[in-house]
């Protein structure tokens, strides 16, 4: 499974990834915000490429629901929205609850204790203000445990979940509470997995799914999600 900051190459060519990476950093990093409009010409000129793989790069981007395409109006960047990140975090919660579920069945105490170091070092990059870091790292955790479930279903819908979280977890990551989150919730994970309390790590595991949503409409409300970068 690939990282939270960077989503699965496209395997449509050079050019296509080209554009396709370029322009979903920027929509992470705010240079599009939400509702941008996102020009083709423009994309073109700033990748040196032309239209082609301009058009296919936005459709990638448009399946992984970063861009909203309308006839006689072009593609622009999807909105942010309090209602899609609850349904959003709802459903990742099913699905990740259940492949960790399966995963305890197969960590050895060794395991356990890689994720220790793991989320120890994404809280590190975290506090000095390595966001990217942190942010692989704090998926490598997660990734980790769902490689364990031993179900290619979970881990394909986990994958396809994460991609559509990739905005709202990069917003989150700047609010002032995340960090303090981040560390409390995973070692609360960790601690369950120790100890073999399973539906302890599962109700940690929603805990910690469920205060990204928590964090993000305290910090910052429905009015200012949509602007927000």
């Amino acid at each position: 499974m690939v990282s939270q900051v960077t989503s699965s190459k496209p395997k449509s060519g050079h050019l296509v990834e080209t554009v396709y990476q370029s322009t979903r950093a920027q929509i992470l990093d705010g240079t599009y915000p939400p509702g941008a409009p996102l020009r083709l010409n423009r994309l073109a000129e700033e990748n040196e490429v032309s239209l082609i793989p301009v058009r296919e790069a936005l459709r990638l981007l448009e399946s992984e629901r970063f861009v909203i395409s309308e006839i006689n109006k072009g593609a622009r960047v999807a909105p942010l929205s309090m209602q899609s990140l609850e349904d959003l975090y709802r459903v990742r919660t099913l699905v990740e609850v259940e492949a960790l579920r399966l995963a305890t069945d197969f960590m050895e105490p060794e395991f356990i204790n890689s994720l220790d170091t793991t989320i120890t070092e994404a809280v590190r990059e975290l506090e000095a203000n390595e966001i990217e870091k942190g942010l692989i790292l704090h998926r490598a955790f997660h990734d980790s445990i769902y490689a364990l479930s031993g179900s290619e279903w979970l881990c394909h819908m986990i994958e396809v979940l994460w991609a559509h979280s990739d905005r709202y977890i990069h917003l989150a990551s700047l609010q002032q509470n995340f960090v303090c989150s981040v560390d409390d919730h995973h070692h609360a994970i960790i601690d369950c997995l120790l100890n073999k309390d399973v539906e302890g790590a599962a109700k940690s595991l929603a805990r910690d799914l469920q205060g990204t949503v928590e964090l993000l409409r305290d910090e910052l409300g429905q009015a200012d999600l949509q602007q927000a970068v």
